[in-house]
């Protein structure tokens, strides 16, 4: 819940009360609190808020803890991605929230630091099934994170004009009607401006600025003529304190001594009620310490900036003020900030390395360096996915950058953002090729060749440009094998590609690029019509990110290997695959990835029959991708709809869907097997006939069985006479092949039906009782029921048998809950499924409850017999 509203209208108030009552009952209180100008510090807020608990996370799935250790400085480790650090603190929560209720107080939310603020966004919709509250504050003029993540958002109000006058009466019973009515009407019903307006004196309420004046800057006046009656010392010592509200006690006396000034010299504010000298000084109340702040001159904030950095013990806190007192071009400040932004990033506070290195730029002299420290400014941004800040970095930076090397780091920054989110006016392919030219380092040109072969191929640009990419990749023999095929294999599909050979240069550590050159050579593999390597590419890189902690990277990966497993006929695998991919692409905001991985799912629907959970996958694969889909989406999509145009028996529909799939060759190249049915039916033979004439070539290239033998059931299906019957056969043949085995099973079915047709009862029967197994195995329940119907009517007895056990599972579990029975049936404890799955290990438990119940069992054991396979 989220408690909202101007300053001073009570938000901290109905907060302490929660607290107290919390406290009252035994609830473990978790709080942290925002501090104006520590914001710069990443996940400061996050250790506040969890420090009481963290002995528990030695209870955590490995990953996670090391997770949680490594931002907060106590493990040497890889900087954890986002998602891990967060699911982490949800299980640390829920290991909190087992023993006793929790409650989590976050005040001044506006104010936390960026990478904090993100875990409580994240952990905001998540609590439902524990026994935790997640209770923050926020300014509602200062809307500066995301809030609609909140279950409910409570908008506190002013007070009725009876209660004002009532408070007003209470605080300054002396005061006439009129003077009551004069507080009550300039305070608008705040409580805050209420008591504090009824603690002036009464001249000086007479001089109150007009009404218009935004109530913020009201109160800091008000507390400001508190601050007036101080002495010049005490004036001085309270910038100080405003100044460095995140120093301690300690590191506040030495910059007090530093400017000639004592604590004692604070006695005063605090007999004044402006604070509290304890940890440091506490103002007691956010205002106070902004209308100190805003209220000294700009020289005077230096200075005390500049006092403080020469005592506050951390280093990245002494940087930013050093950087606060500085003015104009200063390279020894910069390098110190560029030191604070490596140090963040190291411990995965992104955002806020981010911030540094645009820092470091701004005081940086040389317009060289300067961009540089922009481009990993904004590679820092990209990987906190803040995508548009990213993207405006990248912009100014491209007009001083002079080295190659950053040109390349820009260039690889806006192109890795390029395959996650829609960017309008991202580099053309043709574009890459212009700045690739101008490379004298080979290798960079080579690097950026083949970035430009990857948005040809993924956008399905002119062949012109491909010929173009072509033509330069040519002219690098020699330079950087791997990558050259890779390239070439996309922009001229006939070349050959060793797919072993080229994954091994993948071998050592990766690098940020290789996520995306490693999805690419998968692309490759099955642009060479080898779906067998391709899949083993997918496994492969979805292995190395998982090891890695690179869940952006995994999710891709996961989704790529969605798509060729379907093609090969896993379908409930594809499914689980594509399942986690989604939800790791949500959690992350990869909204391409996303939308593929929903229009894998779509297709999978379909081929199962699941009317509405297939609209539903429709729906969020558009929800995700925006208006412009990219053509794989865009193909896919039209594929699902296809599939399910035609079980709904609308075959001019399912013709004229499966044609949109052109928009990208590689999907069209696999779609067009599902068109000789429907085009049949509806009297659109020629749309078969021209995918045959393009897929042939194609299979002739690749010597793919699988697609020799969709070519030959096509050709077979198109037959009217005997003809018929060897092009089944020799389709079939190619598909036992090919390890294809649900379409294999469709070529089957197709040809039982033939055979029946023309009465050839007993090998008819032969091959429609092959097909029925496969069916059944992976829930394809239009296809089952029709070689069921088929064995029906050829006489077979028991052709309607009930489905074997382990086949249940498929039917009645979500893909995920399917995936993690698969993982626990390995022997894998809770945990180490919750690393494996990106959940808390609580929630996995609760996942396999579910699942147990929908499958009739009650123990782990059981669940081999019933996944079977």
């Amino acid at each position: 819940m989220l408690i909202e509203g101007e300053p001073g209208i009570g938000k901290s108030a109905l907060l302490a009360v929660v607290v107290d009552q919390a406290v009252e009952r035994g609830w473990t209180v978790l709080s942290a609190q925002g501090v104006r100008g520590r914001s710069g510090v990443g996940f400061s807020a996050l250790h506040q808020l969890l420090r009481p608990v963290l002995d528990r996370a030695r209870g955590l799935p490995n990953r996670q803890r090391q997770a949680l250790e490594t931002v907060f400085g106590t493990f040497d480790g890889v900087a954890p991605e986002p998602l891990i650090l967060q699911i982490a603190v949800l299980s640390l929560v829920e290991e909190a929230a087992a023993s006793q209720p929790v409650l989590l107080a976050v005040e001044d939310l506006h104010w936390l630091d960026r990478s904090s603020a993100e875990v409580v966004q994240f952990l905001a919709p998540r609590l439902g099934g524990t026994r935790a509250l997640l209770l923050a504050t926020a300014r509602i003029v200062e809307n500066e994170h995301p809030r609609e993540v909140f279950d409910s958002r409570i908008a506190l109000g002013p007070l009725s004009a009876e209660d004002s006058l009532a408070l007003v009466s209470e605080h300054r019973p002396e005061s006439t009607p009129a003077q009551r009515e004069r507080i009550v009407r300039e305070s608008v019903g705040n409580p805050l401006a209420l008591t504090e307006f009824s603690a002036s004196q009464v001249p000086s309420l007479s001089a109150r600025p007009a009404l218009h004046m935004p109530m913020t800057q009201r109160l800091e006046q008000a507390f400001y003529s508190d601050v007036l009656a101080l002495s010049e010392r005490t004036r001085s010592a309270l910038v100080i304190a405003a100044t460095g509200e995140d120093a301690d006690a300690h590191e506040l006396v030495a910059a007090l001594r530093g400017a000639g000034l004592s604590p004692k010299d604070l006695t005063a504010a605090e007999h004044a009620g402006l604070g509290r000298l304890e940890n440091g000084f506490r103002f007691r109340h956010p205002l106070v310490s902004s209308a100190v702040y805003d209220a000294a001159d700009s020289e005077t904030r230096r200075a005390a900036h500049s006092t403080l950095a020469a005592v506050v013990r951390d280093r990245g806190r002494a940087a930013q003020h050093l950087a606060a007192a500085t003015i104009g071009w200063d390279d020894d400040v910069a390098a110190r900030l560029a030191e604070l932004a490596r140090s963040a990033d190291e411990r995965g506070a992104r955002t806020e390395s981010s911030a540094a290195w645009e820092a470091a730029a701004a005081l940086t002299e040389a317009p060289g360096a300067r961009a540089e420290r922009l481009a990993a400014a904004a590679e820092a941004a990209r990987q906190a996915g803040v995508v548009d800040r990213s993207l405006d970095l990248v912009r100014r930076a491209r007009p001083d950058a002079s080295d190659e090397a950053t040109i390349l780091h820009l260039e690889t920054t806006e192109w890795m953002l390029s395959q996650t989110v829609v960017i309008p006016d991202a580099r053309s392919a043709d574009s890459l090729v212009d700045v690739a030219i101008t490379m004298t380092d080979p290798g960079s040109r080579v690097e950026l060749l083949v970035f430009a072969a990857v948005r040809w191929y993924i956008l399905q640009g002119s062949a012109t440009v491909a010929d173009r990419i072509a033509e330069e990749l040519a002219r690098a023999e020699g330079q950087n094998e791997a990558l050259r095929e890779i390239g070439l294999v996309l922009v001229q599909p006939a070349t050959r590609l060793d797919v072993d050979r080229v994954l091994e240069s993948f071998s050592g550590p990766l690098r940020p690029v290789d996520g995306i050159l490693l999805n690419c050579l998968a692309f490759a593999a099955e642009e060479a019509g080898d779906l067998d390597g391709a899949e083993r590419v997918w496994t492969a890189a979805e292995n190395a990110y998982h090891a890695a902690g690179r869940t952006g990277d995994e999710a891709t990966a996961l989704c790529g290997r969605a798509s060729v497993r379907l093609l090969r006929g896993d379908i409930t695998g594809g499914m689980t695959d594509a399942a986690l991919a989604l939800h790791l692409s949500d959690q992350m905001g990869l909204g391409v990835v996303g939308a593929m991985a929903a229009a894998v799912l779509a297709r999978a629907r379909a081929l199962r029959g699941e009317h509405e959970l297939h609209l539903q996958a429709l729906s969020d694969a558009v929800l995700r991708g925006g208006p412009r889909q990219f053509a794989r989406v865009e193909a896919t999509l039209a594929w699902a709809k296809g599939i399910a145009a035609a079980n709904d028996g609308d075959d001019a529909l399912a013709v004229t869907e499966l044609e949109k799939t052109a928009v990208n060759a590689p999907i069209a190249l696999w779609a067009g097997a599902d068109l000789a049915e429907p085009a049949m039916r509806s009297g659109r033979t020629q749309a078969v006939t021209a995918w045959i004439d393009s897929a042939q070539p194609q299979a002739d290239r690749t010597s793919s069985d699988h697609l020799r033998m969709l070519l030959l059931r096509s050709q077979a299906l198109l037959t009217d006479g005997p003809g018929a019957q060897e092009l089944f056969e020799r389709a079939v043949a190619r598909g036992e092949a090919a390890e294809a085995a649900v379409e294999l099973a469709r070529t089957r079915l197709h040809f039982g039906e033939w055979l029946r047709r023309r009465r050839k009862i007993l090998p008819a029967r032969e091959q429609l009782r092959a097909s029925l197994p496969v069916f059944r195995a992976q829930g394809l329940d239009p296809l089952e029921r029709r070689a069921t119907m088929e064995l029906r009517a050829a006489g077979a007895s028991g052709a309607s048998g009930a489905t074997a056990e382990g086949n249940n599972a498929a039917a009645v579990l979500t893909a995920q809950e399917l995936q993690i029975c698969g993982l626990a049936a390995t022997g894998m404890t809770n945990k180490a499924i919750a690393d494996q799955v990106y959940l808390s290990h609580r929630t996995v438990g609760a996942h396999l409850h579910r699942a147990f119940a929908k499958l009739g069992i009650s123990r782990r054991t059981q669940l081999v017999k019933v996944l079977g396979s």
